[in-house]
């Protein structure tokens, strides 16, 4: 069976979305179907709490880490940034690592780091990964103010790269503004591509994977059908 998989990206950094790739995953999972989670490059602390995340979501054991996040860095910057001191990102170790985890499942998630443009080298971007791996895209935006222009501006720069949007998911919806109770309307008057959510602002789903998975289940996402897979080939 050919790996089906989905890229998670964001129009920022911080816009949540190792939570919602982790709900997904747990989604999946909790359906039956066997899924695998990466994270190319990490950046920030010791080990990648995004990377954590995703393997608690996974059911995966400790020894899974290296495998979800084959590149971490320390220093909380860009991966190309980060690089100056801790050295360069090796492609080809990602790529093996990539290549290793899709063959392992049925279903791949992959999730990026910071916003489509964030530099991996000089001359390689998220977008990069995006179009070698031929994986249609989720853009996870924030709920709140800034979040049309920010969104119609990452969706438009993955159109004009050929990148598949499948959708674009609103995240951390508090309600508590006039602009997070507009939001979602305005962004399917706008864009050409569906607009999802919102998801809310929930503490507990850190710790409560599962409760995420069926929040998640109530937005009608295409990825899911009680049968199998759909949508995303």
């Amino acid at each position: 069976m050919k790996t089906k998989g989905l890229f998670i990206t964001g129009t920022d950094t911080g816009i949540g979305k190792t939570m919602v790739s982790a709900g997904l995953t747990r989604l999946l999972l909790n359906s039956g179907i066997s899924v695998g989670v990466f994270k190319p490059v990490a950046s920030g602390g010791i080990v990648s709490e995004d990377g954590k995340l995703l393997q608690k979501a996974a059911r995966l054991p400790n020894s899974a880490y290296q495998g979800i996040v084959p590149i971490h860095y320390k220093q909380p910057l860009a991966p190309w940034v980060a690089a100056w001191k801790e050295g360069k990102v090796d492609l080809a170790k990602v790529e093996k690592a990539y290549q290793k985890t899709k063959a392992s499942c049925d279903f791949l998630i992959v999730e990026g780091v910071g916003g489509i443009q964030v530099p991996i080298a000089q001359d390689f971007f998220v977008t990069d990964w995006m179009i070698r791996w031929k994986l249609p895209v989720l853009v996870v935006v924030r709920a709140g103010l800034g979040t049309i222009n920010h969104t119609l501006l990452t969706v438009e720069a993955l159109q004009k790269r050929k990148i598949k949007v499948i959708g674009v998911l609103l995240n951390g919806y508090t309600g508590k503004d006039i602009a997070e109770q507009t939001n979602v309307k305005a962004l399917k008057k706008l864009l050409k591509v569906p607009v999802y959510g919102p998801l809310k602002h929930n503490p507990r789903y850190r710790k409560d994977l599962d409760l995420l998975a069926k929040d998640m289940e109530k937005l009608d996402l295409p990825i899911l059908e009680r049968s199998g897979l759909r949508n995303i080939k």
